[in-house]
């Protein structure tokens, strides 16, 4: 009886300390963009809103909105309109971003401050020319798999899933002997 009541007091507490996901979630979208009478996908995951994406002057401009206070955003953008080095602007200023590439895209992950309207420039080395040399940059193709956090997870939802199946035996048990 007192494992059940330090079991269903723990499931309880434990919520109170965790980070809200609304801030840390977003919207998947993709959006066309025109280079050279040519049209490629840039994919995102943010949690803000990006009213449109544009190809200017060998610059990606993406008009965003947000009504949080940190922003998240993944993007994945194609190598065909992308080369060498990577850099992002925020309505000016230079912003850092994890950057990892293989020869099909660039996946960037940004993160930044700041709510209201906002004008993000990704700039490289682009050139409709193949570009033969390539600074160094960190391969998806080597990036470990994330085991423990899959194991947390299915211990997780297994020993949530005893817990509510014992606590419906024991209240069935209860209930037939009242």
């Amino acid at each position: 009886m007192k494992f059940l009541i330090a079991l269903l007091f723990s499931l309880i507490t434990v919520p109170v300390f965790a980070e809200p996901l609304s801030e840390r979630t977003g919207m998947s979208a993709s959006f066309d963009v025109r280079v050279d009478d040519e049209i490629f996908v840039v994919k995102s995951t943010a949690n803000f809103d990006i009213r449109s994406v544009r190809f200017d002057n060998n610059t990606i401009v993406l008009e965003i909105k947000s009504s949080l206070e940190n922003n998240l955003a993944e993007l994945q953008i194609p190598q065909n309109i992308t080369r060498g080095q990577i850099k992002f602007y925020l309505d000016g200023n230079e912003i850092p971003a994890k950057i990892l590439q293989n020869d099909k895209i660039s996946f960037a992950t940004l993160e930044f401050k700041g709510n209201g309207t906002h004008t993000l420039e990704i700039t490289s080395d682009y050139s409709k020319e193949e570009i033969t040399e390539q600074p160094e940059v960190e391969s998806l193709d080597n990036e470990p798999d994330n085991d423990i956090m899959t194991i947390a997870a299915v211990l997780g939802i297994v020993i949530a899933t005893g817990a509510a199946s014992t606590l419906a035996v024991y209240f069935k048990r209860r209930t037939k002997t009242l």
